[in-house]
């Protein structure tokens, strides 16, 4: 019953990634932004994850196979989507001497993991390449009043905190959070909702004061 319920959860978390890709495909084409591309192949790599899991949760079939020591086909999946998210960080940073970083930190802690049955080194990795990337793209996306941004930073935040406490349930879940608020972020939710417009808040701030004056 149980995989039942996470398979609902995982083709609403895939169709949202299908809506998310085709609206910003739709704005890269429009203006060739290099965030909107980068979004876009990364949510793509991220519902590759998607189906498999939903083919897991439809069959029952166990993706904790071991390969070799304490390595599974999960952390590896886990490990090549850290790796991208790294890889899409330094691509919008601009940053190409770093593009081979990911890699080789990738490598060394599955190298790691084979020799060691400890599951801490990815919980660490994952800690800091989630939270990392969601405060950068938080911070930068209020900074500039970037909507995409901002949903790009909840997405990973949330993720992250799913990869931290290693329970399926919370992992499905906040899967879907993270999400539902990049999704907000390419339809211009925050732009709308969230952003203070500082400027017409100082006009009403004025017409507010000018009436109390004319009143006494």
């Amino acid at each position: 019953m149980a995989e039942f319920g996470f398979l609902v959860v995982e083709i609403i978390y895939f169709t949202f990634g299908i809506l998310t890709i085709l609206k910003t495909m739709k704005n890269w084409k429009l203006n060739k932004n290099r965030m909107l591309l980068a979004v876009t192949v990364y949510i793509s790599a991220v519902l590759v994850r998607s189906i498999i899991d939903m083919g897991v949760y439809a069959s029952g079939f166990d993706i904790d196979i071991t390969v070799a020591g304490g390595l599974d086909i999960g952390m590896i999946m886990g490990f090549i989507l850290f790796t991208i998210q790294l890889e899409f960080m330094f691509y919008l940073m601009d940053l190409p001497k770093l593009y081979t970083l990911p890699v080789i930190i990738t490598t060394y802690l599955m190298m790691g993991r084979i020799l060691v049955d400890s599951s801490m080194p990815f919980i660490i990795y994952a800690m800091i390449t989630g939270y990392g990337s969601a405060f950068f793209l938080i911070k930068d996306g209020r900074k500039s009043r970037n909507g995409l941004a901002i949903g790009m930073g909840l997405f990973f935040l949330f993720w992250g905190l799913g990869s931290t406490f290693q329970i399926e349930i919370l992992f499905v879940s906040l899967r879907l959070v993270a999400m539902l608020a990049l999704f907000l972020g390419t339809r211009g939710f925050y732009e709308k909702y969230v952003f203070v417009n500082v400027e017409e808040e100082q006009k009403i701030m004025g017409t507010w004061i000018a009436k109390l004056v004319v009143k006494e």
